[in-house]
């Protein structure tokens, strides 16, 4: 009887001293429960500095490249030489004859309209051009058409009116807006050209990673260009009107 209760108070106790210590240790085991919930299940970090080098200089680059290309087409524009007989090169005698008419007698309003609904149009058929799998291939093309354009042009000014007189009126009355232009259409090509390519990336591998950013980028970069686009046609008034006359007959 004697080992029964002596085993009985045994049993008893170390359930005493069990619950106790289990006790004891609750409040440290809420405590750490509760420091443990307000650690996130993942932290990001915040990019390096090198890290967030690498996006401007990926820009540049692309931007440095869409004035390659401009550059290539101004080149080959200013080579082409089209048949005197053809459509095109009676069309751009009289496109020639036009602006230098428009220039000459200080119409500001045609010279005003014509080259921001130009120039608008370029900007929003880049924009649109980035929200194409095929963009990259195609904003390179449309940037490359845009300097024959105007190699073409200014190869039509020289043999219109001469090389010196031609080169005046270039620099006077078209240089300082089309660089302009030239700028505000790179820029939107820089951020269409990400787009396409990010979507491109979507498509193929399945791991684009900033869609939706970059789409963000490229309409805000459409609003603040289509806003400056302003500017370069404003230029190009005041160079009619203050360098025109030089060039009267």
């Amino acid at each position: 009887m004697w080992t029964y209760r002596n085993e009985q108070a045994s049993n008893s106790a170390a359930i005493a001293n069990s619950s106790a210590h289990t006790s004891a240790k609750a409040p440290f085991s809420e405590k750490a429960f509760q420091k443990g919930s307000h650690i996130p299940v993942m932290t990001i970090e915040k990019a390096s500095r090198s890290q967030r080098a690498i996006r401007p200089q990926k820009r540049f680059g692309a931007f440095a490249f869409g004035a390659l290309v401009y550059l290539t087409g101004v080149l080959l524009g200013s080579l082409w030489r089209p048949d005197p007989d053809s459509w095109l090169w009676n069309y751009a005698q009289h496109y020639v004859e036009l602006q230098i008419t428009r220039h000459l007698e200080h119409q500001v309003t045609p010279i005003f309209c014509a080259q921001f609904l130009a120039l608008l149009l370029q900007l929003m058929l880049t924009a649109l051009a980035g929200f194409c799998v095929f963009g990259v291939a195609l904003l390179p093309v449309l940037i490359l058409l845009k300097g024959i354009g105007v190699g073409f042009f200014t190869a039509c000014l020289y043999l219109e009116y001469g090389l010196a007189q031609g080169a005046g009126m270039e620099l006077l009355l078209f240089f300082f807006p089309q660089l302009l232009g030239l700028f505000l259409l790179l820029s939107q090509s820089t951020a269409a050209w990400h787009l396409s390519r990010e979507l491109l990336a979507v498509c193929i591998h399945n791991r684009g990673t900033r869609p939706l950013t970059e789409s963000k980028r490229v309409l805000s970069r459409l609003l603040l260009c289509c806003c400056a686009s302003l500017l370069p046609c404003i230029l190009s008034c005041i160079c009619s009107v203050l360098f025109a006359g030089l060039f009267l007959a």
